[in-house]
């Protein structure tokens, strides 16, 4: 019998890698979702427009950088079709059972999900699984976003806000999954050192929109090195390598990890 699904929307910020932005779209591509998709990518790298055509996935430049990544989550969500909302970080890597996954364990009365675990991609080399607040590999609904007033206007730690305010008004709701190694869909990508990660600059502290200032410096520099492309760019979705085959890979170690422990 074939399961309605809803429609949803995923929410892609970038600034400055469209090498790893690539990525993350095909990741998008492949998702196996039966349902109707989309995937908003809001660019606001001035130095860069970027253009991709494709009926699911919406490219939106705009020519002036936002005050706060928090500011730009809002504007992101607000452009967005549909009520079920997935955050899709272009810097990650999602495998192809991602959103299948997620809105089949989507309970709409809690209106949120995550799962309590990820892989992490640490300069090439998997990890985990491990836990960590691992934000962007959840999903919820715009009632459950508009209800908490959305992202605070900050920097690193605007996606803690958004999971405190949640949890204070709907402490029942957000309570991570417990998923299994097997069932992971999401890969942290961490350490590459031809890009950034804006908590690598520092902890939350509020209003002092962390992170922001030494993003835009990074991004500059290397710019200034000929490292970053300028311009017009036509995105080509691809990956790297086969990510659903280096995690099996590393299931099977662990596996045999665990087989060869005593007792």
């Amino acid at each position: 019998m074939k399961i309605n699904r809803p429609p949803v929307s995923c929410i892609c910020l970038t600034y400055g890698r469209p090498h790893l932005l690539e990525e993350a779209i095909y990741a998008f591509l492949r998702q196996d979702y039966d349902g109707q998709k989309e995937l908003i990518v809001l660019n606001d790298y001035a130095q860069q427009t970027l253009l991709f055509n494709h009926p699911e996935v919406r490219v939106i430049n705009v020519p002036q950088r936002f005050r706060t990544v928090g500011e730009k989550m809002n504007v992101a969500v607000a452009l967005a079709t549909h009520n079920l909302l997935f955050v899709w970080d272009d810097d990650d890597i999602y495998l192809p059972h991602r959103l299948t996954f997620s809105v089949d364990r989507f309970e709409p009365a809690k209106g949120y999900f995550k799962p309590d675990k990820a892989w992490v991609l640490d300069n090439g080399r998997l990890e985990g699984p491990k836990k960590n607040l691992f934000h962007v590999g959840s999903c919820w609904s715009r009632q459950r976003f508009d209800a908490v007033r959305g992202y605070v206007a900050d920097g690193t730690g605007y996606d803690w806000i958004f999971e405190q305010r949640l949890k204070a008004a709907f402490p029942d709701a957000i309570q991570p999954y417990t998923i299994k190694p097997e069932e992971i869909y999401y890969l942290y990508r961490w350490g590459e050192s031809d890009s950034y990660n804006m908590s690598g600059f520092g902890s939350y502290r509020q209003g002092q929109n962390v992170g922001h200032a030494d993003v835009e410096a990074f991004v500059a520099q290397k710019a200034q090195a000929g490292e970053i492309r300028q311009g017009v760019i036509h995105v080509e979705p691809q990956w790297k390598q086969d990510y659903r085959q280096l995690v099996a890979d590393h299931l099977k170690a662990l596996a045999q990890a665990e087989a060869a422990v005593p007792g």
